[in-house]
């Protein structure tokens, strides 16, 4: 899972398989180590029957809570992402941006075997 934070948005990007543990886990989550032995974790954790879409951040942990209601669709290969805001106190709101990562249309250094096909990729 790739996280990716600007401004005031959040946004996840999952591969295939972990687009699948979170289908059948309902919860998936990774883990950045720094040398002074600080971590920050993040993730995305579905709830059932639920439609809603928030966020929360404590302890060094950024979670993404969406409702099962909402995400059901999205596993499908037909939904590419997901999206919302959440709001803040004032008039900012936080974005968050679910989506699945695809292969990029020019190489690059990196192993995507496990990243949907792009859209717009030639067979």
């Amino acid at each position: 899972m790739k996280l990716r934070i600007k401004g005031n948005s959040i946004r996840l990007r999952l591969t295939q398989t972990e687009v699948k543990d979170l289908q059948t886990q309902n919860i998936i989550e990774q883990c950045v180590q720094f040398p002074n032995q600080s971590q920050l974790k993040y993730g995305i954790n579905v709830l059932t029957g639920d439609d809603g879409l928030t966020v929360d951040f404590a302890k060094n942990k950024l979670s993404v809570n969406i409702g099962s209601n909402r995400i059901n669709s999205w596993y499908s290969d037909e939904e590419i992402s997901i999206s919302g805001y959440v709001d803040n106190p004032g008039n900012e709101k936080l974005l968050i941006l679910i989506e699945k990562d695809f292969k990029c249309l020019s190489p690059r250094d990196e192993d995507e075997s496990d990243m949907f096909p792009h859209p717009k990729e030639k067979h």
